[in-house]
């Protein structure tokens, strides 16, 4: 039985090769940016990673996919097969290699299958390589590109807030209010938030969203709203909101604009 996957459809740009705003962006892309898969242990899915050459040369790239690891509420990358519950290492990149002319692109299927048992949430795929000198064959600029594919397997979705934080307002500069969220189940999440800003009778002044960013299990990631407008000077209430999975997180805070 094959997992069932969503894909956002978000095109990596991995960095321009020229700086030369009078031409058009020469870059390499690839696509998608994230693969979302829901599924069960001991189930396979295989997902298409299409590499996009918008260089004037031939770029070459060998595949190798890396576990995500989270430690101290951080990312960092292992090999394949180095973890022992890895998914990694049972992926399967078909071809291993390509090679993509200038202007034209190129697909790769990679298959993973996940352990009956396993505490990883996620991996990288990534086109290690480059660009093609010319005459020589050699690689001549190098480029490393990745498609992070993330793992549900559960329903235990759990987040944890920290207290809001406010910037210092100054009159170039509205402020802007934070929160730490930590992944504190076993599945990853995407959260999607607003705060709004209460004078000190009560009544809304503003309202901000945060910037939504992916959390993998055990990461912690601070998320950020900027107030639309100046405040005048006194103390203020928030009451922020997050929605992810179905559940609603609430948390209420209070900041200050001093005269």
């Amino acid at each position: 039985m094959k997992l069932m996957a969503t894909i956002a459809t978000l095109l990596c740009v991995c960095g321009a090769l020229a700086d030369d705003s009078a031409r058009p962006q020469i870059s390499i892309a690839l696509t998608p940016a994230v693969i979302m898969v829901r599924g069960r242990p001991g189930q396979s899915t295989t997902q298409t990673l299409t590499i996009i050459n918008h260089t004037g040369d031939e770029v070459r790239f060998k595949l190798a996919t890396e576990d995500v690891v989270v430690k101290d509420g951080k990312r960092s990358f292992s090999a394949a097969g180095l973890i022992s519950d890895g998914i990694a290492v049972s992926s399967v990149a078909s071809p291993a290699s390509v090679a993509v002319k200038a202007g034209e692109e190129a697909s790769v299927q990679v298959t993973f299958t996940l352990p009956p048992r396993t505490g990883q949430r996620a991996v990288v795929t990534f086109f290690r390589g480059g660009i093609v000198n010319r005459g020589s064959g050699t690689i001549g600029l190098g480029a490393s590109l990745g498609t992070l594919i993330t793992f549900n397997i559960s329903s235990d979705y759990q987040v944890a807030a920290g207290p809001v934080e406010a910037s210092l307002q100054t009159p170039a500069a509205n402020v802007i209010l934070s929160e730490e969220l930590r992944n504190i189940g076993t599945e990853p999440v995407v959260p999607m938030g607003v705060i709004v800003i209460l004078n000190e009778s009560g009544k809304r002044v503003a309202k901000a969203a945060f910037t939504p960013q992916r959390l993998l299990p055990g990461e912690r990631l601070t998320f950020a709203a900027t107030n639309p407008a100046q405040l005048v000077p006194g103390r203020y209430r928030t009451l922020s909101s997050f929605e992810f999975e179905g559940k609603v997180m609430t948390s209420a805070g209070e900041f200050a604009i001093p005269e």
